[in-house]
Parts: structure tokens; sequence; C-alpha cells
């Protein structure tokens, strides 16, 4: 009994080193780049995300996180004629591209996070789970924080293809006969995310007891 309560509290003890740190959501934004095989024509937009954390030890170390983004929420933001946006925006929500009537979020989970060579610079290894797909990516990340708030900045570049998003895509076998209306396969994205403290993201130390 002894031992079991020495473990209990060695485990509490453990929960309570880490803190979790909530995803400010209207400070937080992806940005994506859309380009055609063929010349430097392309849209642009937003995806806005639905929940997040990263969770720190009590020394800033950060350890984990896990962050959903709503697909129905992607914006183009270059596209002057309301109506041509929104028939841009209807066609990137269809099975051509992220059909989000099925997959309606994505969700990244961080599995291993390292300082990098510069400074505040650390190299990310996560999940990417879209549309169905799941597949392992690597970026750098500028991070900062204090004790009350962490932002990240990561730029990264996607092939749209591992998560079967094939449609108009550019193949091998098109490198030689490269049409107008292909679209690249390459997705750059930027994201600007700000996570901050908050009461309910803490992980609370709980004292159990036994009676002998």
């Amino acid at each position: 009994m002894k031992k079991l309560f020495i473990l209990t509290l060695f485990l509490s003890f453990s929960a309570y080193s880490q803190e979790k740190m909530g995803l400010s959501l209207k400070e937080s934004t992806i940005f994506w780049k859309g380009n055609y095989a063929v010349g430097n024509k392309g849209h642009e937009g937003t995806l806005q995300l639905l929940s997040g954390t990263l969770t720190r030890t009590a020394d800033g170390k950060i350890t984990g996180g896990r962050f959903v983004m709503d697909m129905n929420s992607i914006k183009n933001t270059d596209e002057e004629d309301e109506k041509g946006r929104k028939n841009l925006e209807d066609h990137l929500k269809s099975n051509d591209f992220f059909d989000v009537q099925k997959y309606p979020t994505a969700t990244f989970t961080i599995v291993q996070i390292a300082p990098a060579a510069l400074p505040n610079r650390y190299s990310v290894t996560g999940d990417l789970v879209m549309k169905g797909f799941s597949n392992r990516i690597v970026f750098t990340a500028l991070i900062n924080q204090n004790k009350e708030a962490i932002s990240v900045k990561a730029d990264h570049t996607l092939i749209r293809t591992l998560w079967g998003i094939t449609y108009k895509s550019q193949g091998a076998f098109d490198f030689g006969n490269l049409k107008n209306d292909l679209i690249s396969n390459a997705v750059p994205i930027r994201m600007e995310l700000l996570f901050r403290k908050n009461d309910t993201g803490r992980i609370t130390l709980h004292y159990i007891s036994f009676s002998t």
C-alpha cells in the first residue's frame, strides 16, 4: 500500500511539471498558396483552426502538442470578384480537393521537437492527418515564449498528392509537355500560431491518501 502511494504521488508530480498552453484561435492563422505548374499565376488564402495545445515543462522545454484545423474555413484572399471567390472556395471544399463534407477537420500532432542551429529555431516532426491520409512532416519553426505565451511561426511546403489530392496534378509524364491548366503539387503554407496560458489548460496535482 505504501509503494502504491509513493508511485501515485510520483506520477502526480510528473504530471504537474507539464503545463498545457491553449491555442488562441483569434490570434492564429494558417496561410496557403496554390500555383499553376506553368507561370506564376495562382491563388492564396487562409485556413482557421478549431483547437490546439502545446505542452511544456517548468523550465520551458516544449514536449508535445496537437492542433485541429477547420477545413470548412478555407478562404481565398486574392480573388476580387465575389462570385469567382465563392466558386473557388466551393471547389476547394469539394471532392476534387479537400472533400470537407466527409473530412471536416485535419490534425497535426507533434511527435518530436528539438533545438536547431539558430537561436529560437526548432526542428519539429509531426504527423499530419488530412483527407484520411497520415503523413509525417518535418519543418523548422521560430518559437518564442515567456511565462504567459508561446508564439510559433513556420513555413513548409506540402506535396498535396501525398494526401490524395490529385486534381490536375503534374506527374512525371507532364514535364516534357506541361499544360497551362496543371496545378503544382507543391503547396507552400505559413503558420502563425499563438498559445496562451490558461487555468483550464493546466494539469493539476491531486493528493491521494490511504487508510491503514
